[in-house]
């Protein structure tokens, strides 16, 4: 049994506490097309600049009135900072993840000792899981990408089948590998509102969203790749963390009536990942209780 210290149950409850984790060790690796084509380009990483950006962020996720926790950056690990993909927290405690990647293997270590033994709910053991390509959508609607690459059917299956037990209804999306993680091309922004690049989604998967009265904002292409457009992070209470350099998409979020805070994080964004990665929520309040 776990504690149950850690909760949510949505992606868009109000946010209360969330995991980072300190740049120190970040580096752009060829390891994702979007890494691959910034590094192509000469682009260098400039770390005055990246320290800063990740300081912007914590202020921004503090001044919304969310607890930071932090894990401990670890030499050999240059994608810890994507704190998303190593665990996710569910309904029931946390899951640690299954990552596929070689680079990113080691980060479990360092997971297990951030956690209480009774905030683990569970652990994959089934193929690959990273929790980029996990939505918990709200009470009772869950949602997992898959592309072979980070997620594969094993491990989405394995994941899905424990929301399956408590009756919720789950979903595998399927999409190319280029695209990382599920998180890349579909973001809740608030409750039944998403951003999602409706160019790459299936049409099917576009259907299912709708059935489940979740309206879609179109982010290009070029948006979700170039910019991580739809890589934002809801904060709850129609708030949402942007980066900065999204401006047509911060744009239509505002018409939206969304508070949008926009912190400054292109050096992130370069290498592959942006603030939905950055960010596992330890703590949200429950839709259910509304």
């Amino acid at each position: 049994m776990t504690s149950n210290r850690w909760f949510i149950d949505s992606e868009t409850g109000e946010l209360s506490d969330v995991l980072l984790c300190p740049p120190d060790n970040y580096n752009w690796i060829p390891s994702n097309d979007i890494a691959i084509q910034t590094m192509a380009k000469g682009v260098r990483i400039d770390r005055g600049a990246l320290a800063a950006q990740f300081g912007e962020l914590v202020s921004a996720l503090e001044g919304a009135g969310a607890a930071c926790h932090f894990l401990k950056p670890r030499a050999g690990m240059p994608y810890q900072v994507y704190t998303r993909d190593s665990s996710q927290t569910t309904p029931w405690g946390t899951v640690v993840t299954r990552m596929m990647r070689p680079e990113r293997k080691a980060e479990e270590g360092e997971i297990r000792t951030f956690y209480e033994p009774d905030d683990i709910w569970k652990s994959a053991t089934q193929g690959h899981i990273e929790g980029g390509d996990i939505h918990i959508i709200r009470p009772g609607l869950v949602a997992v990408g898959v592309t072979g690459g980070r997620t594969d059917q094993a491990g989405a299956r394995e994941f899905l089948g424990w929301f399956e037990d408590a009756g919720w209804t789950t979903r595998m999306i399927h999409f190319p590998e280029h695209f990382l993680h599920l998180d890349v091309i579909f973001t809740m922004v608030t409750e039944n509102l998403a951003i999602a690049a409706t160019d790459v989604l299936d049409d099917e998967d576009l259907d299912w969203f709708r059935a489940q009265g979740i309206r879609l904002l179109p982010v290009s292409y070029k948006e979700a790749m170039r910019d991580m457009g739809c890589n934002v992070l809801a904060l709850g209470r129609d708030r949402v963390v942007s980066p900065r350099h999204s401006k047509r998409i911060n744009e239509m979020l505002r018409a939206e009536g969304l508070t949008v805070i926009d912190p400054e994080l292109n050096q992130f964004s370069q290498g592959g990942g942006s603030i939905h990665c950055m960010t596992m929520p330890l703590r949200r309040a429950s839709l259910a209780a509304g």
